[in-house]
C-alpha cells in the first residue's frame, strides 16, 4: 500500500470518528458532512491503489528483489533526462503524466560513452536516468549490485528513493 493510501485512509477514519460523534450530539449537518469527507477520501485511496496495480502488473514483478539480496545503503535522488524522448520517439514527460506515483520502478544498468549509467524504467519505458554522478558512484561500490527503486514523487521536488542491493 502506497504511503498516500494510507494517509487517505489514516485521515478518512479521523473524519469518520468526528463525523460519527457529532451526530448524537445535535450537530447532524457537521457529522454528516464528515461522514461524506471521510467517504470521498476512502474512494479516492481505493481508487488509486486500484489503478496502480492494473497499469503495473508487469513492472512488479520485475522489481521485486531476489531473497538472497540485502540493502546495503539508500540513497534519496532526482531522476535526470525526463525531458528528452526515448529511441520509439514517445516523449518521457507523456509517460509521467500517465503515472500516478504507485507504480513500481526498475533501475537498468548500462554503459555510455564508456561510462557507467543506469536508466529508471516503468516496464519497458525509459522515464530517465539516474545522474552520472550517482551511476558512477554506484558501479564503483557495488559493481554487481542490483538497484530496486520506488517513486516517492512525480512533480518538483521529489525524486526517487534507490535502494542498492546485492
Amino acid at each position: 500500500m502506497s504511503k498516500k493510501s494510507i494517509v487517505l485512509y489514516v485521515l478518512a477514519a479521523l473524519f469518520a470518528v468526528s463525523g460519527v460523534t457529532a451526530l448524537p450530539s445535535g450537530n447532524v449537518a457537521g457529522g454528516v458532512g464528515c461522514l461524506v469527507i471521510a467517504a470521498v477520501m476512502v474512494y479516492f485511496a481505493r481508487k488509486k491503489k486500484a489503478a496502480g496495480q492494473q497499469a503495473t502488473a508487469p513492472a512488479r514483478a520485475a522489481a521485486k528483489p531476489d531473497k538472497k539480496s540485502k540493502i546495503v545503503e539508500t540513497i534519496r535522488t532526482k531522476i535526470v533526462g525526463v525531458t528528452f524522448d526515448n529511441e520509439d520517439g514517445e516523449n518521457r514527460q507523456d509517460i509521467l503524466s500517465k503515472m500516478s506515483g504507485d507504480e513500481d520502478i526498475t533501475v537498468e544498468k548500462y554503459t555510455y560513452n564508456g561510462e557507467p549509467a543506469a536508466y529508471v524504467k516503468w516496464g519497458d519505458k525509459i522515464i530517465g536516468n539516474l545522474s552520472a554522478d550517482l551511476a558512477k558512484d554506484l558501479a564503483g561500490k557495488y559493481p554487481k549490485a542490483r538497484y530496486a527503486a520506488e517513486i516517492l514523487e512525480i512533480s518538483g521536488g521529489g525524486g526517487t528513493h534507490v535502494r542498492v542491493q546485492y
